[in-house]
């Protein structure tokens, strides 16, 4: 979601959704996630509204389109590489069933049937146990760790993760280690969801130091650049909530630079960073800059077609105008975007227009009071 409330700025809620990459998983190589930001209280609602509600409209979806949104909807998806690739035409080997059950369970969490998924999950850990495959049963508590995340269960989801980079360093994986890398920002990222700025604070400092030297390396890794994206718009994120704003923007910023170098600047990750940017600048009162950065967002929302989104920037632009005091143009971009969200039943883009609209007439009402 984008940001929601334009005076007081709170933490973005990102959240990470499994799904299949773009690139396909032929071996359940790959799995991604991403990011999506909830209601802030700065006055802004994030373009992927649902993700708190896990609707599909926005962010990364069932359906394979890895990053709508965000929120983002940016992220990495690392290899385990379990076995090598199976023959359609012979008889499933104990390998290829264990595979094939993590997919299924993969489709679950796409389709929110979270507890089937972790059932699923269960089964699928006792055939890798059953089959002593060390990498088999690392990628399931992996897929595992990424569900409770998914489902807020950050604790849960954390003692996983734990166990997870445990099991990579037994089986040779260093600190640069792009998996570790991958986990390290992830739980950086949920340690500032639950409160824990500090810990927060200094995980991304460290992850993106890691990954700094790692691009030195291998400076045309896609993977490393789209971590590298993903974890400075989350570690914008932190900063936006403890009032760092110009620091705030210069990240998102770079991070919007990094992912649209990988895929492209029409993209939903583009999207929603944009957003991000437009909320930095709100609260560094430069409102010419937020409204530039806004129409910017909405533009790429209509090339992609993607009415829900653009329908929540418009209702962030009219508390840009707002703001400013030009109460005209505000009334017309939120009662546009109400218009546009009852139009498309998007009940974030109503949400954020009917708060536009009442902040509206408090202002007026309050001016008139005086």
């Amino acid at each position: 979601m984008i940001v929601t409330n334009i005076s007081k700025l709170t933490q973005v809620m990102a959240r990470l959704r499994v799904g299949p990459s773009p690139r396909e998983y032929g071996q359940m190589s790959k799995f991604r996630r991403t990011i999506n930001q909830q209601r802030s209280e700065s006055g802004f609602s994030s373009p992927c509204p649902n993700v708190g509600r896990h609707q599909h409209h926005g962010t990364g979806s069932a359906s394979g389109n890895a990053y709508r949104g965000t929120a983002l909807a940016f992220t990495a998806a690392f290899t385990f590489n379990l076995f090598g690739n199976s023959d359609n035409d012979k008889e499933e080997t104990p390998e290829e069933k264990l595979i094939n059950q993590i997919k299924r369970s993969i489709l679950c969490v796409q389709r929110e049937q979270y507890d089937k998924a972790e059932q699923m999950l269960h089964l699928a850990l006792r055939m890798a146990q059953d089959l002593q495959s060390k990498d088999g049963i690392t990628y399931v508590y992996d897929v595992m760790a990424n569900l409770a995340m998914e489902r807020e269960q950050f604790k849960k989801a954390e003692k996983i993760f734990t166990d997870v980079m445990k099991r990579l360093f037994a089986d040779g994986h260093t600190e640069e280690s792009p998996k570790i890398l991958h986990i390290s920002s992830k739980i950086a990222h949920m340690s500032q969801l639950q409160g824990d700025l500090e810990k927060s604070y200094q995980g991304f400092v460290w992850t993106l130091q890691q990954l700094a030297k790692l691009l030195e390396k291998v400076p045309e890794d896609k993977d490393i650049q789209e971590l590298y994206g993903l974890t400075k718009n989350w570690f914008g994120q932190l900063l936006m909530k403890q009032g760092k704003y110009t620091e705030a923007k210069n990240l998102f910023k770079e991070a919007f630079d990094t992912l649209c170098d990988v895929y492209g600047a029409v993209n939903d990750a583009s999207v929603t960073i944009l957003n991000n940017i437009s909320v930095a600048y709100v609260n560094l009162e430069n409102y010419t800059e937020a409204k530039e950065t806004l129409m910017q967002a909405m533009a790429l929302a209509k090339e992609l077609k993607d009415v829900s989104q653009e329908g929540v920037l418009l209702a962030n632009l009219g508390l840009v105008y707002l703001r400013e005091g030009l109460m005209q143009q505000a009334e017309q971009s939120c009662k546009l975007a109400w218009k546009m969200g009852q139009q498309h039943k998007n009940p974030d883009a109503i949400e954020q227009a009917e708060y536009c609209l009442n902040e509206i007439k408090a202002t007026i009402n309050g001016t008139k009071g005086k």
